[in-house]
């Protein structure tokens, strides 16, 4: 069985996903200041608090 393009898609968006994720960790934030957990967040907001945190420079 081969994959789809839609399941190659995911599992890239996925594997973005993840490694902001671990950039974001680096950087010090763990959860969003409104409670929610970093793996909640969608693939935008993750890019737009990633850019945030990166021009503030804010690392711990």
């Amino acid at each position: 069985m081969t994959k789809t393009f839609k399941s190659y898609l995911r599992e890239a968006i996925e594997n973005v996903k993840d490694k902001r994720i671990e950039q974001l960790i680096q950087m010090g934030r763990v959860k969003m200041e409104d409670g929610r957990q970093l793996y909640e967040l969608t693939i935008s907001e993750l890019e737009h608090e990633y850019r945030c945190m990166k021009e503030k420079k804010v690392f711990f």
